[in-house]
């Protein structure tokens, strides 16, 4: 990479999570876009690597040319460029999509966890008792829940047991009572979760953002364009 790209360098580096948007007819024969997950797995001068998106075990057919919708999941921020499949190769066992480093990229600013309007089940326990609800927001610190008419009483700083259920997999860890919005809702913060369950939500929000993004109801805020080459 050219010395003179210092934005690109700081926004393009090794494992840092991206989102491919690829176009795709549907049953209805009309196009929308679909996103995969996958990452930064080598950066050189002109291009990058990422890991061949795949789905259910099977990889995406991505071709040569095709255009892609480009998310970069940065500390602090999401970049965002259009681009374009440059070529797919397989060394030892991996498969890689190529794709040439944008002249420039935009860039929205984020809060350390980004907080999501989101409703997912969601099972506490406490002495004994479990309450079933869902949450109202959640990011990767907490959640907002509501337990749907059942009264629970938690009183601030305490700590309960937790079971969230998101659509790829369960997460259970302990939590504390941050505030009390009335007998039926509480804001947590998370206490004793895995640091990759805290990974798993944080990619789960960062895919609503987008799919929210894509359909006009998440707006820009912030936004730049970082210069490349």
């Amino acid at each position: 990479m050219k010395s003179g790209n210092m934005e690109i360098s700081r926004v393009f580096r090794p494992n840092r999570r991206v989102s491919l948007g690829i176009k795709r007819k549907n049953e209805k024969g009309e196009e929308v876009v679909s996103y995969y997950p996958s990452r930064i797995e080598l950066v050189r001068e002109e291009e990058f690597w990422v890991a061949a998106p795949q789905e259910k075990g099977v990889l995406v057919p991505i071709g040569v040319g095709e255009k892609l919708s480009v998310y970069i999941l940065g500390e602090k921020e999401i970049f965002h460029f259009e681009g374009e499949a440059k070529s797919r190769l397989k060394k030892e066992n991996m498969a890689f999509l190529i794709l040439n480093l944008p002249r420039e990229v935009e860039r929205e600013q984020r809060r350390n966890y980004v907080r999501i309007d989101v409703v997912q089940p969601l099972l506490i326990k406490k002495d004994g008792k479990s309450f079933f609800g869902y949450t109202k927001n959640l990011s990767g610190g907490g959640m907002l829940a509501s337990f749907s008419g059942e009264r629970v009483f938690l009183e601030i700083g305490e700590e309960i047991v937790f079971s969230l259920s998101l659509p790829d997999i369960n997460i259970i860890g302990k939590a504390e009572v941050a505030r009390k919005d009335d007998p039926y809702s509480y804001a947590f913060q998370f206490v004793e979760i895995t640091d990759q369950d805290r990974e798993e939500i944080i990619r789960y929000i960062f895919k609503q953002q987008i799919e929210l993004r894509k359909k006009g109801l998440l707006l820009h805020e912030n936004n730049q364009s970082y210069g490349g080459r």
